[in-house]
């Protein structure tokens, strides 16, 4: 995985073929009108924090922070696989860890309308690694259709996971179909405008995996 270190700041750049994982928290703007801003600090950092560890425990890379969104990247085999995984055991940590916790710890979270729940988008593709900025302060940055394309998908109000077609072309049985019933844990692909004129073929999921 390319590093700050391993990039050069001029003209450096380095290609990867790498899954991209954004995973959002969802109705962001209900969560600033229906909390103050400690509860709503209290929720976003519990949130981030499920987030982050599901993600780490699967060996993803994460990227950037962006306010409640998360980005993180997956290379090598079965990496189709493993961010899969990890979309479905995030969509399980937060309906079955994160909001029971905090309804047990905030007493005005508990007493609210608004629900905690998260939306994360995946795509697979090369994408160009390069360092943006300036001398001691600068950052590496995704240029390619897969980061941009699940950053899209994670802002559709579809389902829980949303992936693209060649995303379920190259997941194992295991990520594609439920260890419990066997049913399929996604829809079949339908075609769908994501923004900005993009076409894709897609897939979608409510299914969660619970974490070992």
């Amino acid at each position: 995985m390319p590093t700050s270190d391993s990039v050069n700041l001029s003209n450096g750049g380095v290609w990867l073929k790498a899954v991209y994982l954004y995973t959002d928290m969802a109705d962001s703007s209900g969560l600033a009108k229906k909390h103050t801003a400690t509860t709503a600090a209290q929720i976003v950092r519990a949130f981030l924090a499920a987030v982050t560890r599901v993600i780490r425990d699967n060996k993803g890379e994460i990227r950037s922070y962006d306010g409640d969104r998360v980005m993180a990247i997956f290379i090598g085999d079965g990496a189709a696989s493993v961010a899969a995984k990890t979309a479905l055991e995030i969509k399980w940590a937060v309906d079955e860890l994160v909001r029971p916790s905090l309804s047990y710890r905030l007493n005005e979270y508990l007493k609210s309308s608004w629900v905690l729940s998260s939306r994360t988008g995946i795509d697979m593709g090369d994408a160009l690694i390069v360092r943006a900025g300036v001398r001691n302060n600068n950052d590496l940055v995704s240029i390619g259709d897969a980061p941009n394309i699940a950053a899209k998908l994670s802002e559709l109000h579809l389902a829980r996971t949303i992936i693209t077609d060649r995303m379920w072309n190259a997941m194992s049985y295991s990520t594609c179909y439920s260890r419990i019933d066997g049913k399929a844990m996604w829809s079949i692909a339908s075609t769908k405008d994501i923004g900005g004129g993009r076409v894709e073929q897609i897939r979608t999921s409510n299914y969660g995996i619970q974490i070992d």
